[in-house]
């Protein structure tokens, strides 16, 4: 059976616009989820508008922002978010070392404590679905209750992002699999 692979075959007028929409804005283009969601122009177009936010204009400093997606990226082994956002946290200056801790599911060393904060919330939240006292106290003392709801948000957003694709097994293309997912890749 064929599964998606990316954007409809044919645009609709609306799912023109809304392609256009996206693709002038900060993100630059349409791939991934996105494009995937425009299959259904409803949520694609609600959706893009939070995960611009979310990506975008969140509380959270951006390194501290991609550390997260990067935690649910690799909670959910989704190769796509993976390979898309290890490149921007580089950028943004997330250290290689964390980047590689976080793949492997181990908690960084030497983490400051914001980032910490932010890494017990997400992890909790992502394996217990909750989050401990002690992790949210800290959250909130450095980012504030907008911090809270959208570090909780993010964390959201990213997980739907990543059934997503892992549900049609979206590929990298030309590229092996980041976590091994397909039979002779990564």
């Amino acid at each position: 059976m064929q599964r998606l692979t990316g954007l409809p075959e044919t645009l609709d007028a609306r799912q023109q616009a809304l392609h256009d929409r996206i693709a002038s804005g900060p993100r630059g283009r349409v791939a991934g989820p996105l494009a995937l969601w425009l299959h259904s122009p409803d949520l694609c177009e609600r959706a893009q508008a939070l995960g611009e936010h979310l990506r975008f204009n969140n509380v959270l400093p951006k390194a501290l922002s991609e550390m997260t997606i990067l935690i649910v990226s690799a909670h959910h082994r989704c190769d796509y978010e993976w390979h898309v956002h290890a490149q921007i946290a580089e950028r943004e200056g997330l250290p290689t070392e964390t980047i590689a801790a976080v793949k492997a599911g181990i908690k960084p060393d030497g983490l400051a404590e914001d980032a910490d904060a932010i890494y017990e919330f997400a992890t909790g939240l992502l394996r217990d679905n909750a989050v401990g006292d002690a992790a949210y106290r800290s959250v909130a003392e450095h980012f504030g209750t907008a911090g809270v709801v959208e570090l909780a948000a993010l964390i959201g957003y990213y997980q739907i992002g990543a059934h997503t694709l892992n549900a049609v097994e979206f590929r990298v293309p030309d590229a092996p699999s980041p976590f091994g997912r397909y039979e002779g890749t990564g």
